[in-house]
């Protein structure tokens, strides 16, 4: 240690020619320090990351240890972005893949690859960015190299965020968690933890962006400026969104002192919004009106740098191939001089030749140029049109689920008839009324099949939904008719009576009647014999939605099934019924489908043993008064 401590203050007191009189080794020691160092404050104090920078790149170019001056330049690249000022963050970026580029690193290649995906993040190419950060896993993979895999799975999650693609965010930031277990001690780990924070906080889920949150500010370890700027200021976003301004003010006061230790400007102007959004809250416009200055001004100034970080860097591919250029006349030059004067005539000939030649070559490349963008051109259409096939094939596919699951259940009502009247298991009276069940039966399922026949046909092209004004009530009575034989086998009542008459809604006639078909086949499927099933309807004053509730007594739902159906737009694994009906699972994933498409919301209460609530919310038509109050 006391070795260390010595070269690190040769290295600081004396001009950088001394240092030969270290060992080679001893150097080497010195340089890794000095580039851990400015690795450890990356996030945490910019001055001395940039001062352990500044030394380590000397120190690495005065020992021709050209990895080593890669290395740094990318550590360069990222304090830069950090800062904000992405001009200078790309051009380091770049000259550390011009030397990864040479050395052949596949590791430092990767980390300015994710320097580059990261540029792309700021100018908000998403889409770019995360094309990048894919690239960079398979090559941490590769590699074996654990903290680079976490490290561009919770950059990716950035992306995804922004996307609004909050499912595979959190799988995204989930898996950056998993790989980073063994790297808690780096500033990655606490950083993953408050972007899962801020995921959920985009997504309005508050209460999980505070248990992130908190567990950040609860880390055991040593926290960055950067962690406790973040941490704080996402507790000051969701207090705003709670409606306690003043707490979330004393959230950002406390915010405001790491911030200005850190020299991130894309932190501060977050902060800047949240200060603008608690002021305004709290009625007190003129500090109000100064943080939305502050927050333009590093808005703005986040926006032209990320501008002119593109244009420098093709500035930059530019005067490179120009000086290639160059190169290559001056070599040609130096070359022609060397002729002899008695190949002047040959030279000339050959001159001419080779005019020619590059004439006809030039437009045979333009006529190829040609059929190139020709062919482009038609290669996009088919692509297009495969798109479009695509599409129409998944929309009839999904045509062909929803006739074969509508039709199962009153074919297997047919089927179990006929086999009781086969078997001879019924006395004279009980045919009678079986025939009965049985027309009535066929003539609702020929129904039904025409209806959904000729709306199938409308939809050949895909599944359009067509909102119009429908008679919610005559709809219920019509599907609850045609469960007869369902409610007749388990002797199941169906109270329908405390459904509004004439309450128009705004929907699909055909996709409710599906809807209407799977909630209540799933209702009486789930009920025990000898019970009843009610449905109702209620008024949501705050929007006029009319809600349609379906409430059964039967086994109800466990919580660990509610949290898969809450949490998936999957089908989910089926049941089985209480007398062993079984299902596809299709049911659920339709109603929940066709529910987003007409705009309406479905919930689901239950608990088990105390039956099974489903509420079906439907945008209403002229909602009175006199309907709201009864």
């Amino acid at each position: 240690m006391s070795n260390l401590i010595l070269l690190i203050s040769l290295i600081w007191a004396t001009p950088p020619i001394q240092v030969e009189s270290t060992t080679k080794i001893d150097s080497e020691v010195l340089l890794d320090t000095l580039i851990s160092k400015g690795e450890k404050y990356l996030y945490a104090e910019w001055d001395s990351a940039f001062y352990y920078l500044s030394k380590a790149d000397s120190l690495a170019r005065l020992l021709e240890e050209d990895n080593k001056v890669g290395k740094v330049a990318n550590l360069f690249g990222t304090l830069y972005y950090v800062e904000g000022d992405y001009v200078k963050s790309i051009k380091y970026y770049s000259t550390a893949s011009e030397i990864f580029n040479k050395t052949q690193d596949e590791s430092g290649l990767n980390f300015a690859l994710n320097g580059r995906g990261l540029i792309y993040l700021s100018q908000n190419q998403l889409e770019r960015a995360i094309d990048i950060f894919n690239r960079c896993i398979e090559i941490s993979k590769k590699l074996g190299d654990t903290y680079g895999i976490g490290k561009n799975y919770f950059n990716r999650s950035i992306g995804e965020s922004d996307l609004g693609q909050f499912g595979k965010a959190h799988q995204s930031i989930d898996l950056a968690l998993e790989y980073l277990k063994d790297h808690q001690d780096r500033v990655i780990y606490t950083m993953t933890l408050n972007r899962a924070g801020k995921i959920y906080f985009d997504e309005g889920k508050l209460e999980e962006s505070e248990k992130y949150y908190r567990q950040v500010l609860n880390y055991p370890g040593q926290l960055s400026n950067w962690a406790y700027t973040f941490a704080y200021s996402g507790l000051a976003e969701i207090e705003i969104a709670k409606g306690n301004p003043r707490k979330a003010l004393e959230y950002a006061e406390i915010s405001k002192d790491y911030v200005y230790k850190t020299r991130g400007f894309w932190d501060k102007g977050r902060l800047s919004k949240v200060l603008l959004a608690i002021y305004e809250e709290l009625d007190q416009y003129a500090l109000a009106l100064e943080h939305a200055k502050l927050y333009k001004a590093y808005s703005d100034s986040l926006y032209n740098e990320s501008k002119n970080a593109e244009i420098s860097h093709l500035q930059l591919l530019l005067a490179d191939a120009d000086n290639q250029n160059l190169l290559q006349e001056k070599e040609l030059a130096e070359n022609s001089a060397q002729f002899n004067k008695k190949l002047t005539i040959i030279l000339v000939i050959a001159l001419i030749g080779l005019i020619i030649g590059f004439i006809l070559y030039g437009r045979v490349i333009k006529q190829k140029e040609k059929i190139n963008q020709v062919l482009l051109e038609k290669q996009k259409e088919i692509q297009i049109q495969n798109e479009k096939l695509e599409a129409i094939n998944e929309e009839k596919n999904k045509l062909f689920s929803i006739l074969s699951h509508d039709l199962k259940a009153p074919i297997n009502s047919v089927k179990q008839l006929l086999e009781l009247e086969e078997n001879g298991l019924l006395d004279e009276d009980e045919q009678k009324t079986v025939r009965k069940l049985l027309i009535k039966q066929v003539s609702d399922t020929d129904e039904m099949l025409r209806k959904l026949l000729r709306w199938s046909h409308a939809q050949l092209d895909g599944i359009i939904t067509k909102r119009t004004a429908t008679d919610l009530s005559e709809i219920v009575k019509e599907q609850v008719g045609q469960l007869d034989y369902q409610t007749v086998s388990k002797n199941i009542t169906i109270d329908f009576s405390s459904i509004f008459d004439q309450a128009q809604v705004l929907v699909d006639p055909q996709q409710l009647r599906i809807i209407l078909q799977n909630c209540l086949q799933n209702s009486i499927k789930f009920s025990n014999s000898d019970s009843q099933i009610k449905l109702w309807n209620s008024v949501q004053e705050e929007d006029g939605f009319i809600n349609l509730h379906i409430k059964d007594d039967g086994i109800g739902i466990s919580e660990e099934k509610m949290k898969e159906i809450s949490s998936q737009v999957v089908r989910v694994k089926s049941t089985e019924g209480t007398q062993k009906e079984k299902g596809t699972g299709l049911g659920l994933l339709l109603v929940r489908q066709f529910m987003e498409k007409n705009q309406g919301h479905l919930r689901i209460q239950s608990k088990p043993n105390e039956g099974t609530e489903i509420i079906l919310s439907f945008e209403s038509i002229n909602t009175t008064k006199e309907l709201i109050e009864s």
